[in-house]
């Protein structure tokens, strides 16, 4: 048999040969496959040139001990240090796995062996439970023996694997192995620990590279077999035959789609049954984009898409994607619809297909019912376009039908279980690798001619408010799905957009957003209620107009398209929704409005005609008036849109559009992710209307450079951009610079040069697309493309940064994140929402708001001071600002009693043109306005101006009414960056409760006045002041009905600059989609805190069930970091409540010194709980020893909850705020939630510290005579205490001091170093006696005596130091001054009361008042002295001062 030599031999004269053939046994059949043999080839005694490219694959799994992974780091650190390493000799590649594999660094990520040794001594066990080794190896072959990652294969450089591995794999490894040694790599394995022997002679080459090392201590050993074997690969003493196979020959190219029964009826268990036979047929492909592609579909009532053919472009990756795959249910088994499913959306360029490229396509139907729907038409279908239908069936599949779908008899397979899969699986294989295609004899189909008639774009706005009910919403589920199965459903037709409302709408899907009925019906049925009060249906009216029927959701009109609505309402009709209707009308748009009978006349004023409204008695009764509703839609052919509609742009300005896509190309995203961000851009595009003069696209990838891929200005058609796009190919790299990115698309790419319209007024659009951290600085080319007019829209992945992405975007709100680049389709709707509505820079505001403030008439009087930039840059607008405050003005209700209004003006200087007193009518104040002349000069001091405002206008003085709780509203406004520091000025106003509306023109700083507003919310931007009328009504509305509530706490002697502010979020299913406004409610009161590390700490837990902690106090320092986890958060999930355990969570894992509090250093701490519902476990409890651990609790409930556990938990029934559905939210980030600096001081929880078993103890006991015949009792007690410790010199130490009048040293803590020592001392105790307590004097003693370095006190090793004080009564002498100088010094007071010593004696003095310990009769020490103990083993406090 003739064969070929996957490497060269040698160069130079012939060398002996010694080939020996390797023995094949059953375990390595593959290795017969491709006829593997080795050969050795004797070279002169000459040195040659070592060459190879050597990845090592770790098992990185939790098998191996930390003790045991040091010895293999240290092994592969030994091993490398003998090498030659360079990118001319050796190469190092690192792969580490468990359940799933990850690089470590690549073959030609580093050139050095210096820099080799600095990876492997920097790496770390990855942990986990599961060793993946088949996937490992699968991964290796796609990921690091490829040309990008280093591979020097092509240039006949030998490859070599060398596998450490600590236990039998989780997986099959045969797929693995299979690839790995088809290319020809010289595979070594060393086996640890439980390795199994005869899987690791599978993986290897020859079974003399399988070293199995039982002992690590024996790894230097088997280190020098394994470097002369390798010696011989890399000088090519030794190679390696590939044999040709004799076998029978597979077709390269084919596209495989397996479509599943994944009805309920065939069961988990049958299910992974039919995943396992695909799996294993596909292992046996060559999976890739110029060879085998395989797509999975599921089908019951409709089908859905796994993932499609272009998905998954490796075999490890596709393998992955089966093992995820999981029953999707259904009673109902519809195979024709899912045939014709798969043909209109599978079957396709777009999809991955390459039918028209010849390549064969395959069905493999797998099913074990019979179909409710008809089969005979799809299947007829899918075999006149020449695609071969397998039908697989079991159980209760019907046999005629099978042979009906599938294209030949011979391709229909019956089994009686599913168990028996693999009988058939051979053949299968066999008939998927062999046929190459079939004639079509048929006639081509006619394919129907669709008239302009049979267009239409439907648009569902449907009521989800509570007001609905449960029921009544699944009742209009249906009978949307049951009105859209009257229609024919595609891009080309009939098109269904969707938009669920309550007090602010959103939309569902898009009418571009599905193209099949099958996709539409099955997002209908999965719908959920929102919820939400109060029904809103004009704003819903007003955003269906502006962002569905648009050209960018899909929507035709300017194609003739009629344009219907169908609302679906519940709710009290109102006149600004007779106003909104009308707007439709104008626009084009066809209403139709269904709610309930007894509302029929409101409906027909909605209606775009009295015929076109139609009530029901319930919803139930929907089906009756279903013929009634269709008609209209099936028949009219809508209204002409009238030339009056001021929100449709027609202008084809408006239509131009200048896009760059920047992707992210390095190996962060790798070919497997490549795909899936082809196909993102490619759907995108699909939905822009292409031309030179309308919308250019450009296209640039980069990892540590940026290349172009096409310029603005290189295609002028939509089909070429896709075709050039369908050949993008990643370039790759191992450093990502997108700040470097970012310069070069705004410096060599929005040229004119490169087709940028900039100069035209053409909007400039920069989409970015990564998936990893960037390493070099990005904030300034991102400001630069902003001051350019570019607006960039950023998409994160994976292991991209949001904070980097934030500073990246135009604005926060055009920042759109997923977990993984396969999850891009669910964030393509968002992405093209901005790409429509801004025109520019300087619109940001057109953007859609879900937040909506409550309305809340004018009636609570307000302090309001407008500060007015007048510097000469302003001053040639300065007009516009006069009649922008008298417009505002005339819209307050101004009064003395009323509203009051303040004007000051500033440049360098501040200037007061009148103060809040000085005008009690409107007209007086309008009159000086309309005097005002700007007051110019070249510089802008805010800072100055803002503080000067603070201390001149908002003061009783000058008619400020904040003593009086009056709300403190200031509005800036500003041309450009201040010439001082805003910063503290603008801390400075929160602290003060005054909250400050910004509104920025020209050149005003993003980053100042976002400092200086309160919240986002109260920041506007416009071009230019002539723009101020844009933005007058968003600005009156919450000028007039913000509340603003200042919220005191009790004054103590905690540290008042200094808090921990947990806030515990309710994570429930129940709060679903509305978790972003509880975010943003945090995020808006963030700002309010000076977080650092000895200042504000935040945490945030998640609760439903259990507790999760999202961040601990202790875990960022600056303001930044704990916005940026903030943003990040998601919702929890869970489907109960369990306030009680979580309040008990946060008390002993969030509050406590192990997790970040600082109680014990006398620092506020405060619980911020927003639940929306009542809890399922008792409250009571869990806040009672909240409150006792010295917490204050603030609680917010959202909607239908208990009033009376809120208050129960509440620290105070004014620290209880309840709103009544989530958006109501939006109005307490704007109530000032004003924590004050002091908060009561209350008792230390136990914390444990890390030394347990060290501690300073001293006893210090009255002995006076009222103690008397009760002193044996005290003794007893003292011993018993000691007895309960390990004492000893190094352990736990003991002192003892009697007092009365004066203090007597018994023994210090370094007298005894035993515990039978200190025993047998306290034994011989003897009482002092006297009359008088003094004991300021006896706590004054233990300071300077006791609690010493020379007495013994290890204080300065920071061991806890504890007090045991034993009293009768009062103390004669003052006590304050000595027992907070106790707190200070970190000494924990124990304080236990005998006789006449109660709690009013004892608290003052004990280090908390849980501390205190009073008990009748010397009987009752007993009774106290576990719980003493409990806490004196677990207390730790730091020392906060030292001793003068």
């Amino acid at each position: 048999m003739q064969s070929k030599r996957g490497r060269c031999c040698c160069d130079g004269p012939t060398p002996k040969c010694m080939v020996t053939s390797m023995k094949m046994h059953q375990s390595v059949f593959l290795l017969a496959i491709f006829g593997l043999v080795l050969s050795y080839f004797g070279t002169e005694t000459k040195k040659v040139q070592e060459a190879a490219d050597l990845v090592f694959l770790i098992d990185g799994s939790r098998n191996l001990g930390s003790g045991e992974f040091q010895f293999i780091r240290s092994f592969i650190a030994n091993f490398i240090e003998d090498l030659n390493i360079g990118p001319d000799a050796i190469q190092v590649g690192m792969v580490q796995y468990s359940k799933t594999p990850s690089t470590v660094f690549y073959l030609n990520t580093y050139t050095t062996k210096s820099e080799v040794l600095n990876a492997v001594k920097n790496l770390r066990q990855k942990g986990g439970n599961e060793a993946n080794t088949g996937m490992a190896l699968q991964f290796l072959v796609d990921n690091h023996f490829t040309p990008t990652a280093g591979c020097r294969a092509e240039e006949e450089v030998p490859q070599v694997m060398v596998l450490l591995t600590s236990r039998q794999s989780s997986d099959d490894v045969r797929r693995g192995v299979f690839s790995i040694k088809k290319r020809g790599t010289f595979t070594f394995v060393l086996g640890v620990r439980d390795a199994d022997a005869a899987e690791a002679k599978q993986i290897a080459t020859d079974p003399s590279f399988s070293m199995l090392i039982p002992d690590l201590r024996q790894m230097a050993s088997t280190q020098q077999q394994l470097k002369s074997l390798f010696s011989l690969v890399a000088s090519k003493q030794l190679i390696m035959q590939v044999e040709e196979p004799q076998v029978e020959v597979q077709i390269p190219q084919r596209d495989i789609i397996f479509l599943i029964d994944g009805s309920s009826s065939m069961g988990h268990a049958n299910f992974l049954k039919i995943c396992k036979f695909i799996s294993t047929i596909t292992e046996n492909f060559v999976i890739g984009p110029d060879s085998v592609q395989v797509a999975v579909a599921q089908y019951s009532d409709v089908a859905t898409t796994e993932f499609h053919l272009n998905t998954h472009t490796s075999q490890s990756a596709l393998q992955a994607a089966l093992k995820n795959l999981r029953l999707r249910g259904g009673w109902t088994l519809n195979t024709g619809a899912a045939l014709d499913y798969i043909y209109r959306n599978h079957f396709t360029r777009a999809a991955g297909s390459r039918k028209e490229d010849g390549v064969p396509q395959f069905v493999v139907l797998i099913t074990g019912a019979k179909s409710k729907d008809d089969v005979k038409q799809p299947a007829d279908i899918l075999k006149r376009s020449a695609i071969m239908t397998f039908a697989l069936g079991a159980r209760n599949a019907d046999q005629a039908e099978l042979t009906e779908i599938a294209i030949d008899p011979s391709l229909v397979f019956n089994v009686a279980e599913f168990d028996s899969l693999p009988d058939i699986q051979e053949e299968a294989l066999r008939l998927l690798s062999t046929l190459a295609g079939v004639t079509i004899v048929y006639e081509q189909p006619i394919a129907s001619v669709k008239t302009e008639m049979d267009k239409k774009d439907i648009v569902f706005l449907i009521d989800g408010s509570n007001n609905i009910g449960r029921r009544s919403f699944t009742d209009i589920r249906d009978f949307i799905a049951t009105i859209i199965t009257a229609f024919d459903i595609g891009s080309d037709r009939v098109q269904v957009g969707l938009v669920q409302y309550s007090d602010a709408p959103e939309s569902e899907f898009f009418l571009n957003t599905y193209s099949s009925k099958n996709e539409l019906i099955s997002h209908v049925r999965e719908l959920r209620q929102r919820g939400g009060r109060t029904v809103k249906t004009g704003q819903a009216l007003k955003y269906v107009l502006r962002y569905l029927f648009t050209k960018y959701s899909g929507s035709r009109q300017e194609e003739g398209v009629p344009q219907f609505l169908v609302l679906v309402t519940s709710g009290k009709l109102s006149n600004d929704m007779k106003q909104s209707s009308d707007a439709l009308l104008k626009a084009g748009v066809t209403t139709l409005v269904i709610g309930t009978e007894n509302m029929i006349s409101q409906l027909q004023e909605v209606s775009s005609d009295p015929s076109l409204a139609f009530g029901v008695k319930e919803f139930r009764f929907l089906p009756e008036i279903q013929q009634d509703v269709l008609s209209p839609l099936l028949t009219l052919t809508g209204v002409r849109k009238t030339s009056e509609s001021p929100t449709v742009r027609t202008t084809k300005e408006a239509d131009k559009k200048d896009i760059v896509f920047l992707i992210d190309g390095s190996f962060h995203v790798g070919d497997t992710n490549l795909p899936a961000i082809r196909d993102f851009i490619s759907r995108i595009i699909e939905t822009l209307d292409i031309g030179s003069d309308r919308v250019r696209v450009g296209l640039v990838q980069y990892s540590d450079v940026a290349k172009p891929e096409f310029l603005l200005n290189a295609y002028s058609s939509k089909d070429e951009l896709l075709f050039e796009l369908n050949r993008l190919r990643l370039r790759g790299g191992t450093v990502l610079n997108t700040g470097a990115a970012l310069e070069y698309v705004l410096k060599f790419i929005f040229t004119k040069y490169s087709g940028s319209r900039k100069e035209e007024g053409v909007p400039q659009f920069l989409i970015l697309v990564t998936g990893g951290r960037s390493r070099d600085d990005i904030k300034k080319p991102a400001d630069a493309l902003l001051r350019s007019g570019v607006m960039t829209i950023v998409v994160g992945a994976e292991n991209a940064i949001d904070q980097q992405l934030q500073q990246i975007a135009l604005d926060p709100s055009l920042v759109y994140t997923v977990d993984e680049f396969p999850s891009l389709p669910k964030i393509q709707q968002q992405v093209l929402l901005p790409l429509s509505t801004l025109t520019g820079v300087k619109i940001v505001s057109e953007m859609p708001t879900m937040k909506s403030i409550k309305d809340i008439t004018d009636n609570q009087n307000r302090d309001i001071v407008f500060l007015i930039d007048g510097s000469t840059k302003a001053g040639s607008s300065f007009h516009s600002v006069r009649e922008f405050l008298k417009g505002m003005i005339e819209h307050l209700n101004v009064g003395l009693n009323r509203n009051r209004v303040a004007v000051v003006q500033y440049s360098k200087d501040p200037k007061v043109e009148f103060l809040l007193n000085t005008y009690s009518s409107k007209d007086d104040i309008l009159d000086t306005v309309d005097k005002l002349k700007p007051m110019g000069g070249r510089m802008r001091n805010t800072g100055a101006a803002l503080n000067y405002v603070i201390n001149n206008v908002f003061t009783t003085a000058a008619g400020s009414r904040r003593d009086a709780n009056m709300p403190q509203l200031l509005v800036l406004l500003i041309s450009g960056k201040s010439s001082d520091n805003v910063k503290e000025a603008a801390e400075a106003l929160k602290r003060a409760a005054i909250v400050t509306f910004v509104i920025g023109a020209m050149e005003a700083d993003g980053k100042e006045t976002h400092e200086i507003a309160y919240s986002t919310n109260l920041l506007f931007a416009v071009h230019n002041f002539q723009s101020l009328p844009e933005i007058q009504d968003q600005l009156l509305q919450p000028l007039k009905t913000l509340i603003v509530e200042v919220i005191k706490m009790p004054t103590s002697v905690t540290e008042g600059d200094k808090r921990d502010i947990v806030f515990l979020v309710d994570g429930s299913y129940n709060v679903g989609t509305f978790f972003y406004l509880i975010r943003d409610l945090i995020i808006n009161l963030i700002p309010n805190f000076n977080i650092a590390k000895d200042k504000d700490q935040i945490s945030v837990v998640q609760y439903s069930d259990d507790a999760r902690i999202e961040f601990p106090l202790n875990a960022y320092t600056n303001k930044e970091l704990v916005l940026t986890k903030t943003r990040q958060l998601r919702l929890k999930g869970g489907r109960t409540l369990r306030t009680g355990s979580a309040l008990d969570f946060v008390r002993t894992n969030v509050f406590s010194s192990s997790g970040g509090g600082r109680h014990h250093l006398g620092i506020s701490q405060i619980l911020v709980l927003i639940t929306s519902g009542k809890s399922l476990d008792d409250v009571k409890q869990p806040t009672e020893k909240l409150k006792q651990a010295g917490v204050v609790p603030f609680v917010v409930g959202i909607g239908n909850v208990d009033k009376q556990e809120l208050h129960q938990i509440a620290y105070s029934p004014n620290l209880v705020f309840q709103v009544d559905d989530y958006w109501g939210l939006s109005d307490l980030d704007l109530h000032l939630l004003s924590i004050s600096q002091h908060v009561e001081s209350v008792p230390i929880p136990p914390i444990t510290s890390a030394d347990s078993d060290k501690r300073d103890i001293v006893f210090l006991i009255d002995g006076s005579a009222k103690i008397g015949k009760g002193f044996p009792n005290v003794r007893k007690f003292m011993m018993r205490m000691v007895d309960n410790f390990d004492a000893g010199a190094e352990k736990v130490q003991f002192a003892a001091v009697q007092f009365s009048e004066s203090p007597r040293t018994e023994f210090f803590l370094n007298t005894h170093s035993t515990k039978k020592q200190v025993l047998a001392a306290i034994k011989k105790l003897k009482l002092k006696r006297g009359k008088k307590i003094n004991i300021g004097r006896a706590l004054d003693h233990v300071i300077k005596n006791v609690f010493t370095s020379s007495a013994g006190s290890r204080v300065d090793n920071a061991i806890p130091q504890i007090l045991l004080l034993l009293t009768s009564g009062k103390s004669r002498d003052d006590i304050s001054q000595q027992a907070e100088k106790l707190r200070k010094l970190g000494i924990v007071l124990f304080a236990i009361g005998l006789r006449d010593a109660d709690r009013s004696v004892l608290e003052p003095m004990a280090y908390s008042d849980s501390l205190a310990f009073p008990v009748k009769s010397f009987q009752g020490l007993l009774n106290i002295e576990n719980r003493i103990q409990q806490i004196m083993k677990t207390v730790a406090v730091q020392v906060v001062e030292t001793p003068v």
